[in-house]
This record gives C-alpha cells, structure tokens and sequence, in this order.
C-alpha cells in the first residue's frame, strides 16, 4: 500500500509539475470549459437513464481525489450522508474532508477496499484506470468496485479511452479493457455508453478557439471523442 501511495503521488506531481497547478482551472484556463460541459452531459445524460430514488441511494467513488465528482452529486439532489470516497493520497483526501465535510472519505487503499460487500446503489470512477498500468492492481480495483456493489446496482466508469502515444503514464479505458476487467456478461452487462469530453489536443483548442463549434466537431468526427462514460449493471 505504501508503494501505491508513493506512486500516486509522484504521478500527480509529475502531472501538475508538467503541466501546471491552473491545467484544470475553469477560471484561468480557457481551454477547459467545454471539455468540462462535455464530460458534465455525459455523465447526467448516462444518469438519466436510471429511476434513482435520491433520497436513499448510496454511492462510493473510486480514486476520489479532491472529491468533485461526489460535489456533483450533491448538485443533483443526493444526500451527503449516503456518499462516500476513497482515495490512497492522503493529501486528496484532507483537500476533500475541507472542501465536502459532510461526506465520508476514507483514506485507502482501491485495491482492498473496506467496505462490506453489496454496500453501494452506484459506484463510481473518474479518470482513474486510465492511469493505472498495473493489470493486477486494476483488475482488483474492478472487483472490488463489483463485490461492493449491490445487486442489480451499478458501475459508472468515466474515463479515457485511448492510451496517450509514446507515454508510458496511460492505459486507455477501451471497451476490450472494460470487457475483461468487469467480467462483462458474466458479472456484469453495458447499459449504457455515453460520448463525453473530445481529445486534448482537439478539445482545448477548440474549447478556446471555436467553442460554438465543440459539439458539432463532437457528433460529426466520433473518433475525436476521447472521453467516455459508460454504465454497467452488476448481474
């Protein structure tokens, strides 16, 4: 566990060392906002498609970081006492505790996840397998995601899926790696595939340059669409 803490964390300072603390920042970058309203549409257009009782319905995160995506739950309508996130970064999860402090976060380890199994209507990652290289360390954090889920609940997965050319840090989310890490129709089936966030590359400098354009380029050029979500059912 000690090993994967270090790495995450050399990951993300590798990350935002190369590219800068602002990256991500809605405000000061103007590449960001349409690939954040693209990955935004996908998520609740994927949500849509299930009657949620919101009052009730338990969800974890995966690999939660700073816990924005458990922020976005609680903008739907969700309880705050029926969400929770893990992470192996401490330093992620005190900025979550700070920022959400009526959600539960656990700092630990995704690979041996303590929670009881059958615990969550829906369970969640973002932009998390696409970091991991590691096959054996995602195919536990695939089932684990699995046995905590309830049955008939949900694995919501909102990644990358191609791997980044000539980069050793990245390993695309693709439908043949979702198929093998989630057991795909034999513990699990594909509701849903939603397109989400375009390329990088493509999607930030239209994002900046040409933004009424985004998703004309998004529907008309489906292989620039480099983000997506995808809904599983556990069977």
């Amino acid at each position: 566990m000690k090993a994967d803490r270090e790495w995450t964390q050399n990951w993300y300072k590798k990350y935002y060392g190369k590219k800068g603390k602002f990256r991500n920042d809605l405000l000061s970058n103007p590449e960001v906002l349409f690939q954040y309203l693209a990955l935004e549409d996908s998520v609740i257009s994927i949500l849509r498609r299930i009657a949620w009782d919101r009052q009730r319905a338990r969800v974890l995160d995966v690999g939660c970081g700073g816990g924005s995506s458990l922020g976005r739950f609680l903008l739907l309508g969700f309880k705050a006492q029926n969400l929770c996130g893990i992470d192996i970064d401490p330093d992620r999860i005190k900025e979550a505790k700070e920022k959400y402090p009526n959600i539960e976060f656990v700092c630990d380890d995704a690979a041996a996840m303590p929670f009881g199994a059958e615990s969550f209507d829906l369970v969640l990652e973002s932009t998390m397998f696409v970091q991991i290289r590691d096959e054996k360390i995602a195919q536990a954090i695939a089932d684990g995601m699995l046995r905590v889920a309830k049955p008939k609940g949900y694995v919501l997965l909102i990644d990358w899926r191609y791997s980044k050319p000539f980069q050793s840090d990245y390993s695309g989310l693709s439908k043949k790696r979702i198929r093998k890490l989630f057991s795909v129709d034999s513990k699990s089936r594909i509701i849903s595939q939603t397109p989400g966030a375009l390329v990088p590359p493509v999607g930030r400098a239209i994002s900046k340059y040409a933004r009424s354009l985004y998703f004309i380029v998004r529907m008309l050029f489906p292989l620039f669409v480099g983000q997506k979500s995808v809904l599983l059912q556990k069977t």
